[in-house]
């Protein structure tokens, strides 16, 4: 058993040593930004190369390999082509036809028909539909900011998740996203949550095996609508 002279003793070597390691030299935000972003250009390595140049394409081509768990995509060249496509997905489960749409305008606008869109997503094996504020190619993740109109539980309650990607918003790399977070807080609008979901939850905790939707939807799908 350590006595409490030694451990005392080892406490005072240790916080001597911190206290000899305490930089010296001062540098303001701008020169941090600077010397990271010219180690950033200097580096090969510093980004994964993506599977094609066209940030959708990348994000398109990545979810169809597998490389994202539990996710599928697929394209539309308008968002009034929203309706059929969602109902497109609910027949490929065989799911009813009710899902919980996020309460956007362009959303709620649309053509839905004998679709409930305002189903109770606290029920079991639901159906949750968003709008993304941003794609990411490197990743195949998507971007949901919470607001007014855009609950973070509708991420995470539903069994299944469709979230809709504006094409002009894909980006190429995570750290592209960081740029626009990082002007975001200086604006100071930074919502209460930035989520960036990167497809179905997975664990293999118990003996190995990959369960999906362990924290969140068991199914994701995205669909990517042109908007340019």
């Amino acid at each position: 058993m350590i006595d409490k002279q030694t451990q005392t003793s080892s406490r005072e070597k240790i916080f001597a040593a911190i206290s000899r390691a305490e930089p010296t030299a001062e540098a303001d935000l701008g020169t941090i930004e600077a010397e990271a972003l010219a180690i950033l250009a200097e580096s090969t390595n510093a980004r994964p190369e993506l599977l094609s140049e066209d940030a959708a394409e990348a994000l398109i081509r990545r979810v169809k390999k597998g490389l994202v768990i539990g996710t599928s995509c697929e394209c539309i060249s308008g968002l009034d082509q929203l309706p059929v496509t969602v109902k497109r997905f609910l027949a490929k489960y065989n799911l009813p036809d009710k899902l919980k749409v996020q309460e956007k305008s362009s959303l709620l606008a649309l053509s839905w028909e004998d679709i409930n869109i305002d189903d109770d997503i606290q029920e079991d094996n639901t159906v949750g539909l968003c709008f993304a504020e941003y794609g990411i190619a490197e990743t195949g993740s998507f971007v949901v900011h919470s607001n007014d109109n855009m609950p973070v539980l509708l991420n995470f309650l539903p069994l299944y998740l469709i979230a809709v990607v504006p094409k002009s918003k894909i980006l190429h790399y995570m750290d592209d996203y960081a740029l626009i977070a990082n002007e975001i807080a200086a604006s100071g609008t930074t919502p209460r949550n930035m989520c960036l979901i990167s497809g179905a939850s997975g664990t293999t905790d118990i003996e190995g095996v990959l369960v999906q939707g362990a924290h969140g939807p068991e199914i994701l799908h995205l669909i990517i609508v042109d908007d340019q």
